[in-house]
């Protein structure tokens, strides 16, 4: 797919966990896209850079947090995953270039490229726009384009 491309990237998880004192290695066969533990996170091998940028994001969120990956329930895991995950996603993608990646482009997988971040990422943080966010969208953008 040939898509235009971005350059409003403004957060570095790369950088990020550097900064934390965080390893990154990549790891053959892991079941998960990422996992974090003790100061490393374990990435599974080929995974695209979109991919590894958004689980590098994720995993350090989960460092910030101090979560030991341990859940009373599915349920209250999924919910973990899902709001660890959605705040990454707002590290990765502000309103700004969110805004500036759906003017003219009507398509998901391009606008997440434009990004740099995988669909998964792209459509979480589209899907939970806030009221206050969906008016900072729709200041930025032409007045004959609005968030439906």
């Amino acid at each position: 797919m040939s898509c235009p491309s971005f350059q409003g990237m403004r957060y570095h998880p790369w950088r990020h966990a550097r900064d934390l004192d965080i390893a990154i290695e990549f790891v053959p066969n892991l079941r998960a896209r990422a996992t974090y533990s003790a100061g490393l996170i374990q990435i599974r091998a080929g995974l695209s850079q979109r991919e590894r940028r958004a689980a590098v994001a994720h995993e350090i969120v989960h460092y910030e947090r101090g979560d030991d990956g341990v859940a009373c329930s599915r349920w209250h895991l999924q919910k973990l995953e899902r709001q660890v995950h959605l705040e990454a996603a707002r590290r990765l993608i502000t309103i700004e270039d969110l805004a500036d990646a759906v003017i003219g482009e009507p398509d998901y997988p391009c606008m997440a490229q434009k990004l740099w971040v995988d669909d998964y990422t792209f459509r979480l943080r589209l899907a939970y726009v806030s009221d206050e966010e969906r008016e900072q969208i729709q200041h930025l953008c032409p007045s004959e384009w609005r968030i439906a």
